[in-house]
């Protein structure tokens, strides 16, 4: 019996899996940072909201960039999976919300 395609067969890994969804889909890895910095980011600053009654943002959106840099990373590490622009943009993010947080901090905040 002829098939219409070829049914996926991946018995040695799961990296080609990811790859092959993130190439017939590129918008999925930076969909899947963008939800991990904006988690991270706005759940810290309402729990610190909540908590305190006012929030440090520039502290949650450094803390978010550190944590999509690294996720970012992890994802560098299978070919294929992110592309060098996404990666750039990641990196040059979290340069700026760093410089951003020690800039707007005094000497004895720090």
């Amino acid at each position: 019996m002829a098939y219409l395609y070829t049914l996926p067969n991946n018995t040695t890994n799961m990296n080609q899996i990811v790859v092959d969804t993130v190439t017939t889909l590129p918008l999925l890895s930076p969909v899947i940072l963008l939800v991990v910095f904006f988690v991270i980011a706005l759940g810290g600053m309402s729990r610190q909201r909540w908590k305190t009654g006012r929030a440090d943002s520039i502290l949650w959106l450094t803390i978010a960039s550190i944590s999509t840099l690294i996720v970012t990373l992890i994802m560098s590490v299978v070919e294929g999976m992110i592309n060098l622009l996404t990666l750039s943009i990641v990196i040059s993010m979290t340069i700026l919300f760093g410089v951003w947080f020690f800039l707007d901090r005094k000497a004895s905040e720090i």
